[in-house]
């Protein structure tokens, strides 16, 4: 018998595998998916069987790194580009129905899967059963590229830039506004920073830092000095945020501003500063009160006798503050002994000798040599203070005023002198005890003035009048006598005064004569 071989099956040798060369480009936000296709235009054989392997390009890369392959069996394969990159919970792969149209979606697209020059394409190999019921790989082919761009999201946030002037007095609340009118992504997150810029400083100081986790940090401007127990940090609606001062002092005067981060989520669940913005300044001005403390500045005679006390009043009219301490200082004006210069350096002759100071915080300064033990203090009211001198001498003859300084207290708890004015002054004669009349009128201007001048030029008028009245009487009597001396009987003829176009009646006067 002769052997019978069985009939060799002839295999196809000539491919008919097209795959779509196009190119395309993709631009789309992250979080978006990367539809990435493969199109198979024509086949060898109606059970061919297609291997599709995606591969990504970029320029550092000589060749493209695998990224999914599906075989001709359909089982998955994940390239070294998928791991490295972590994209296997972010690929997702189809094939349509028809079996020519191939799909691989990247979800949620960041901006590494792109860049300048980076494309996908697919490698497509075409399958065949053999006969024998053995795979094998008939043609294989690249498709175009498609080059991918992901962009963040456009920028929209936008800080309120209006510039504002804002002035407060001391130990009052003040309130900052940061206010973000638009933002890129309702889901972004904000994080605040506050910033001074100081009078006498080149540059600002950070104030105070709201993180997006809402934590709180406190800058060096802050951290150095009392302001970070006076800051308030507080968010009240979405996109605004107020900074707070307590007890605003001086000190805290300056231009403000806040300078806003805008932070989003990537696919990766990584957050990323997306973007920022500045405010307009505002420009704080914190003031010390007014100052309107008016002291009495009246003046006065005082004259006393020796050994006793006299009284020196030292009256506040009005202050600035409620809250306002006082520091008094009295004062003793003299003239030096010593004479001979001209009248316009008498100022300058004058000795001022502080004679007992009191501080706002009813410290008493010592008392000089000559007014130990003789000195004493009396605070009347809030706004009246008194000095009493002791066994008055003749030493103590003088000109005396008080001093007054308004002090106040500024948050910190320091103290700070926002006045201070001088009373009028108190001219004070000390009498000796053996004085004459003669001295106690010299002593006193207005005294002296009252009996030595006031009575001449009253005493003149005085007798001028008697003198004038004398004279009159003496020429009135001489006119009463007639002829040799003997009195008339009726001194004149009856007076007519008339006249023709008069239409009253003519005046009798008649004047009786005298008789010795």
């Amino acid at each position: 018998m002769s052997k019978q071989t069985s009939p060799k099956v002839k295999l196809p040798q000539v491919t008919k595998l097209q795959v779509s060369k196009s190119k395309r480009s993709i631009t789309l936000v992250e979080n978006r998916p990367i539809p990435l296709n493969c199109s198979v235009k024509s086949q060898t054989s109606p059970d061919s069987h297609f291997a599709v392997l995606w591969y990504v390009h970029k320029p550092s890369d000589a060749d493209g790194k695998l990224i999914l392959k599906t075989t001709h069996s359909s089982a998955f394969e994940y390239g070294t580009y998928a791991e490295e990159e972590g994209l296997r919970g972010r690929l997702q792969f189809e094939r349509s129905a028809s079996g020519g149209l191939f799909s691989l979606t990247v979800q949620r697209a960041e901006v590494r899967d792109s860049g300048i020059s980076v494309s996908y394409y697919c490698h497509v190999e075409e399958w065949l059963l053999s006969p024998n019921h053995a795979w094998y790989k008939l043609a294989e082919e690249v498709s175009g590229r498609t080059e991918v761009t992901v962009k963040q999201p456009d920028n929209r946030l936008q800080v309120n830039q209006t510039h504002k002037n804002i002035t407060v007095l001391e130990n009052q609340w003040v309130t900052l506004e940061c206010l973000v009118s638009s933002r890129t992504s309702p889901s972004s997150q904000l994080s605040v920073e506050w910033y001074i810029w100081r009078p006498g400083h080149p540059e600002k100081e950070m104030v105070a830092r709201l993180s997006r986790q809402s934590t709180l940090r406190y800058g060096d401007v802050a951290a150095l000095g009392d302001l970070r127990s006076r800051l308030h940090l507080e968010s009240p609606s979405p996109g605004l945020y107020l900074l707070s001062i307590q007890n605003a002092t001086v000190r805290d005067s300056g231009a403000y501003d806040c300078r806003v981060e805008e932070w989003l989520l990537d696919p990766s669940d990584r957050w990323y500063k997306r973007a920022e913005d500045l405010s307009g300044l505002i420009t704080l001005t914190v003031k010390q009160p007014d100052p309107t403390l008016q002291v009495d500045t009246a003046t006065a005679n005082l004259t006393v006798q020796e050994k006793e006390s006299f009284p020196l009043d030292c009256s506040i009219l009005s202050r600035s503050s409620p809250e306002s301490h006082f520091a008094v200082t009295w004062y003793n004006l003299r003239a030096k002994e010593a004479g001979g210069h001209a009248e316009e350096d008498e100022e300058e002759e004058e000795e001022r000798e502080a004679v007992l100071s009191v501080g706002p915080d009813a410290v008493f300064s010592p008392e000089a040599g000559r007014w130990e033990g003789r000195l004493r203090f009396q605070r009347l009211s809030a706004v009246l203070f008194r000095l009493t001198v002791l066994q008055a001498g003749d030493g103590d003859t003088g000109n005396y005023s008080c001093r007054v300084e308004e002090w106040l207290v500024d948050p910190n708890g320091v103290w700070y002198r926002l006045a201070e004015e001088e009373s009028g002054t108190v001219a004070v004669h000390v009498q000796d005890a053996g004085s004459t009349l003669q001295s106690v009128i010299c002593s006193s201007d207005a005294l002296f003035y009252f009996v030595f001048f006031y009575p001449f030029p009253i005493f003149g008028i005085l007798i001028i009048t008697i003198l004038l009245v004398r004279f009159k009487s003496r020429n009135s009597s001489k006119n009463s006598e007639g002829k040799n001396g003997v009195p008339l009987l009726w001194i004149k003829e009856p007076h007519l005064n008339y006249s023709p176009t008069c239409l009253e009646p003519p005046v009798l006067s008649i004047h009786p004569g005298t008789m010795d």
